[in-house]
């Protein structure tokens, strides 16, 4: 089997060099310290809150994931958040079954739906009894601390798209959640950096001021090369100059560190022309990727790929020199460069292209 698993988040012993964010988020657990997780998607976020939650689990505490990625209503939500409570080990006072017979929920697979009438009959939640929902099972750790005094650590994932579901619900959140500084510690995380720091430093927001920041950096070249040297290695294989090669054309990105380095194990395993490597491993990825880079590609604007383009060529994206290429006005280019950072979901500060293999496409043009 391939060991280089790049669809998905990565076991936790396979994290590359990702100890200090692992120390922050397990001190700022121990002092009960909300904290804010940033990075663009595909960046190791859920790998690292699933390692996370693995070593809090592991020294006793209670753990809740709760991934809000494109909820679209209230009652998306409560069943999110329902759902991942039940995962829970039970208590002895079992407080979450209590709490669903006390409501009439029940979970299911069509839902969560409740009790209406003296027949049993069950509707789907409305929003105002969803967000009744959301009141008292979000409470549930500080519930569960009044009974054992244990902490319960909960990671919500995508925590921006709940303004999707409803622009008040970071409120709702807010009025349960600032009463459990000890029963419990919370990571707010979000692949929408600027919205999710906005969500937290605007002062207008529920919670202003309420996290601590933490954003994931790229990859080291040194640690990533030595691991995945380390891997090769266990199944005898020797990839030369070709490890190196790939940690520089991903540039730290993990899932597309994960990409390459899986295309090079195949080719590896099947023998292939060891001078050639590098080329080979680089054109299957861009050919798997190629429908992702159109994509990206056709949701820019004139202004934004003329600064994408300059990006991948090694020049001043807002310089003389591209706005003469690509005949548009300096301003024009400035304005469209400030968009692409607001959204920090192909430009991040730099600026550079999230994406390393984007880049090249570009560069193939």
């Amino acid at each position: 089997m391939n060991p280089f698993n790049y669809q998905g988040p990565i076991e936790p012993r396979d994290l590359i060099d990702r100890g200090a964010e692992l120390d922050a988020l397990q001190k700022a657990a121990a002092d009960r310290v909300n904290v804010r997780l940033a990075a663009p998607r595909r960046y190791g976020k859920s790998s690292l809150i699933a390692a996370h939650l693995e070593t809090m689990r592991s020294v006793g505490h209670r753990v809740v994931s709760v991934d809000f990625y494109r909820v679209a209503t209230v009652a998306d939500v409560a069943e999110r958040v329902l759902s991942a409570y039940d995962q829970l080990p039970r208590d002895p006072a079992r407080t979450l079954e209590g709490l669903m017979r006390r409501l009439g929920l029940s979970l299911g697979p069509a839902g969560v739906t409740v009790q209406v009438g003296a027949r049993g009959a069950r509707d789907p939640l409305g929003v105002e009894q969803a967000r009744h929902v959301l009141l008292e099972v979000l409470d549930l750790p500080q519930k569960l601390a009044v009974a054992d005094g244990a902490l319960t650590v909960v990671a919500f994932d995508e925590f921006q798209d709940l303004l999707t579901a409803d622009d008040r619900l970071d409120g709702l959140f807010r009025s349960v959640i600032q009463y459990h500084g000890r029963s419990a510690a919370y990571i707010y995380a979000g692949s929408r950096p600027s919205l999710l720091k906005e969500m937290f430093a605007a002062q207008e927001r529920p919670f202003f001021g309420q996290a601590r920041p933490l954003e994931l950096p790229p990859l080291p070249a040194d640690e990533t090369i030595a691991q995945l040297e380390t891997v090769l290695a266990t199944h005898d294989l020797d990839a030369g100059p070709a490890v190196a090669d790939i940690v520089e054309i991903a540039a730290g990105h993990p899932q597309r560190t994960m990409l390459l380095a899986h295309h090079l194990f195949n080719l590896l395993t099947d023998a292939g022309d060891p001078n050639q490597l590098t080329a080979a491993v680089l054109d299957l990825a861009l050919e798997e990727t190629n429908d992702v880079h159109q994509g990206t590609w056709n949701s820019l604007g004139r202004p934004e790929r003329a600064v994408a383009v300059a990006l991948a060529d090694g020049l001043a994206p807002t310089g003389p020199n591209t706005a003469r290429q690509h005949a548009t006005p300096r301003g024009q280019l400035q304005r469209a460069l400030a968009r692409l950072l607001a959204d920090q979901q192909v430009v991040v500060d730099g600026p550079r292209l999230v994406d390393p293999l984007f880049a090249e496409w570009l560069r193939r043009r």
